[in-house]
């Protein structure tokens, strides 16, 4: 009686195996491995069926109507079955590649998406800051000479004191819409490169945070041009990781390092802070827009952090054809 119960599940098992092989053998394009594979399971279900239906009629003594498969073709059904599996093993391979370059064309198209966003990204950041500087600009300009110019006329104290606050507001305005069209696309960046850009946006926060000191150091990278959307790319996310340290780390030294050897480039952004717990998700920092970046150019980031004033280390390597 055990031995019949173990046959029906057995054959109930094999059933559902061979069911779920069915079923997936559209999923892998009737790959010819996976259809020797099914068709191995399918034998194998009536060979446990025989096997159950030879069971029952010895314990029935023969008053059974079940039909029960000669030795002789029950040995066929049992080679054929190991054949199909020998094959279809042999030949898995195929589906493991298939399912593979479906994996890799996956994450192509995903890369191809998230550059072609970004790409779109920039260029609608270069036309607001081309409008700002072009058609903004030249207005702030000549209301500050249509200003100046009233300075040459008589004046009282009052309106001496009004006129110099306007003009105050007017250089003011011209120098935050200066900061906001470079900050949106930096001429220096188009013109010299990701090192000279880095250079100069560490160079102006230096006055606005000192209590960090920021140390920065191009090393061979001084002077390369490469890739300008990698280029492009590489300066947002150095500069997101620097204002996220002066930001969250509350560091007193922060170091951006910068090297290139051969075609490969590596940034290295490190700071003494308090650090933060990496496995989980900070909060305004990022840093899953930052790989997705960085993702985008096929390029490699790894961040370690210990949080209790453990310092954040970020590295970055990318290829820059």
């Amino acid at each position: 009686m055990v031995l019949l119960i173990l046959l029906v599940i057995s054959i109930v098992l094999q059933i559902f195996a061979a069911g779920v092989a069915v079923r997936l053998t559209r999923t892998t394009k009737f790959n010819s491995s996976w259809i020797l594979i099914t068709i191995a399971l399918v034998l194998m279900c009536a060979m446990r069926f025989n096997e159950f239906a030879q069971a029952l009629s010895e314990r029935t003594e023969g008053r059974t109507n079940m039909i029960v498969m000669e030795p002789e073709y029950y040995v066929w059904v049992g080679v054929a079955t190991s054949l199909c599996f020998a094959v279809g093993v042999f030949m898995i391979k195929k589906i493991l590649n298939y399912i593979a370059l479906r994996e890799e064309q996956r994450r192509n198209s995903e890369k191809r998406v998230l550059s072609a966003v970004i790409r779109a990204e920039e260029n609608q950041r270069q036309i607001i800051s081309k409008e700002l500087h072009d058609g903004l600009g030249p207005l702030l300009s000549s209301v500050r000479m249509s200003v100046s110019a009233l300075s040459t006329q008589s004046l009282n104290d009052t309106q001496k004191e009004i006129l110099a606050n306007t003009e105050y507001v007017i250089n003011e305005a011209v120098k935050s819409l200066t900061e906001i069209s470079n900050n949106l696309s930096p001429h220096v960046l188009n013109n010299f490169g990701v090192a000279r850009a880095l250079h100069t946006f560490v160079h102006k926060l230096r006055p606005m945070c000192p209590a960090t000191r920021i140390a920065f150091n191009p090393g061979s990278l001084r002077e390369v041009r490469f890739n300008p959307d990698k280029e492009v790319i590489l300066y947002r996310v150095v500069c997101e990781l620097i204002n996220n340290a002066l930001k969250h780390a509350e560091a007193e030294t922060l170091t951006i390092g910068m090297d290139m050897e051969r075609e490969w480039i590596t940034v290295r952004v490190e700071d003494d802070g308090k650090g933060f717990d990496t496995e989980a998700e900070a909060e305004g920092m990022g840093l899953s827009n930052i790989a997705s970046r960085i993702s985008s150019i096929r390029g490699e980031l790894r961040i370690d952090s210990r949080p209790n004033g453990g310092g954040t280390r970020v590295f970055i390597r990318i290829n820059s054809k």
